[in-house]
């Protein structure tokens, strides 16, 4: 005969089972969304639509230095490094003003010759007297056309000569004038932050900015000439995205320590030329980051090619990041990713947030 005990005892066990999954249930999906006002149905719907985009990598939704929201696809985790592509700009970008910070650039409104003199041939004194500033906001006067299908990123990166090829492109305007989305602008500040610094730019990125930051599993590829890319070729992880989004929130700051100036961050962040509406969402440009400020919360954001994307939205205290797969994609099937995903964060995240 079975005792009172033997068949008390699996019962309540199974209750108490039964009882956990249904508050796990109740709890949802994102169980943080709510404490940080955030709808969390709309989130869900969010992830929902970003989850059948292909090669999807990662999305992560973070709050008030909270990941609120976070996941992971087709084989990606949290600490999973991959290439951000021009995500890698605006880190180039905060390198920028370390140095600048820190003494080893003078000033923005450097000629470029000052830095790369000997290490390129200007042919002409206009090309020799373009400046820091204008690389870093897309005025350098040349037409790569970095947005579009007939863009220069692939003809350079075959070049046996990366840096003289940047300085030789004809120009199409007058320096300072006109936004053009160019790599090889991008790039050329890796060069500068080098020879100015003495250091390679990764080894000075790491000292400055990816040490502070607990960035430690990174990579970063060169050019012919051993500068890392400037423009591209950045390997980290979500989390490490997450973390820079979250530095540029906070004005440099990151876990209390003024990482970057202040006033770096504000003029990478002030609003510096028109794009003329070069891509969607980023009808403006400040320092190697595009910027919203048409609506009733501006944003900006870094974004790469394929659906690489690290968004700020300070007077939400929010950052959101994106990461998708890139191998083999033709220029069609990159945008088509970069459009569903960028379309998904502005259209559905945001409105999510109160």
């Amino acid at each position: 005969m079975k005792t009172v005990s033997s068949i008390l005892i699996p019962s309540l066990l199974a209750l108490c089972f039964f009882l956990t999954a249904c508050r796990n249930d109740d709890a949802g999906r994102f169980p943080l969304a709510s404490a940080h006002n955030i709808d969390e149905g709309m989130l869900t719907g969010a992830f929902d639509k970003i989850r059948e985009i292909d090669g999807m990598a990662s999305l992560i939704v973070c709050r008030n230095g909270v990941i609120v929201a976070e996941e992971y696809y087709n084989g990606y985790r949290s600490d999973s490094i991959k290439t951000v592509m021009s995500v890698t700009k605006s880190v180039t970008s905060l390198l920028v003003g370390l140095a600048l910070e820190k003494g080893y650039i003078d000033a923005i409104s450097d000629p470029i010759s000052k830095y790369l003199s000997g290490i390129v041939t200007f042919p002409d004194e206009i090309k020799a007297h373009i400046t820091i500033e204008q690389m870093l906001t897309m005025t350098f006067g040349h037409a790569w056309n970095g947005t579009k299908s007939d863009g220069l990123y692939s003809t350079w990166a075959s070049t046996p000569d990366h840096l003289q090829y940047i300085i030789d492109l004809p120009l199409a305007w007058t320096p300072g004038t006109v936004f053009n989305y160019s790599d090889g602008a991008s790039h050329l500040l890796s060069v500068i932050i080098t020879e100015a610094t003495g250091i390679n730019t990764f080894d000075f990125a790491r000292q400055y900015l990816f040490d502070p930051l607990g960035i430690t599993n990174v990579i970063w590829l060169t050019d012919d000439k051993g500068y890392p890319n400037g423009a591209a070729s950045l390997k980290i992880s979500p989390h490490d995205m997450v973390k820079i989004g979250n530095l540029i929130l906070n004005g440099g700051r990151y876990n209390g320590l003024q990482v970057v100036p202040e006033s770096w961050i504000e003029a990478m962040t002030t609003t510096q030329i028109t794009t003329n509406n070069d891509i969607p969402y980023g009808p403006e440009y400040g320092y190697q980051l595009w910027i919203n400020t048409a609506g009733v919360h501006p944003y900006y954001f870094a974004m790469g090619w394929g659906g690489q994307f690290i968004f700020i939205v300070p007077d939400h205290a929010l950052v959101v990041t994106a990461s998708c797969q890139t191998a083999g994609l033709t220029w069609q099937q990159a945008g088509e990713h970069w459009t569903g995903i960028i379309q998904i964060i502005v259209e559905d995240i945001f409105p999510a947030v109160r």
